[in-house]
């Protein structure tokens, strides 16, 4: 099983996919923040650094709202924060058949605008199911400038 974790921050969500994936399975964790994906290193080597070696867990720092194509395509994406309605198309296209994407999602491209806690399915290559499971608020998934003048 390969995982995708969008915005991974501290590792923690990491390293518990890491986990339920298990030894034949691989979860890429992608932040925008340098200080945050050096610090999600530091805290999985605590005690899933022998995941790191073999290359079940790796953390890249980069623009989690394009996913990680270079690891595709992935049997899950968690999204740690809400998306833009553009995301949804970048980031399903980088599913396995049946794999699954999860997380929060703007309504609309208007700010501030509602959020729904979505799960899209692929169930072929160009058809998705998507189930909207409850509103919920979350901290927007930006652009790594935009969040550092929060």
């Amino acid at each position: 099983m390969r995982v995708l974790d969008v915005g991974s921050g501290s590792g923690y969500l990491v390293a518990c996919l890491a986990e339920m994936v298990g030894e034949e399975g691989r979860v890429v964790g992608i932040e925008h923040i340098k200080e945050l994906a050096d610090q999600s290193v530091k805290n999985l080597n605590k005690s899933h650094s022998d995941k790191l070696k073999k290359g079940n867990i790796e953390i890249v720092c980069g623009d989690g709202r394009m996913g990680y194509p270079k690891e595709a395509p992935y049997d899950a994406i968690h999204i740690g924060a809400a998306a833009e309605p553009k995301v949804i198309d970048v980031l399903t296209s980088q599913l396995a058949e049946n794999g699954k994407l999860i997380g929060p999602f703007n309504v609309s491209d208007v700010e501030n605008s509602p959020q729904e806690f979505r799960s899209y399915r692929r169930l072929s290559n160009d058809q998705f199911e998507c189930k909207t499971l409850m509103g919920v608020r979350y901290v927007p998934l930006t652009a790594e400038d935009k969040q550092r003048s929060f």
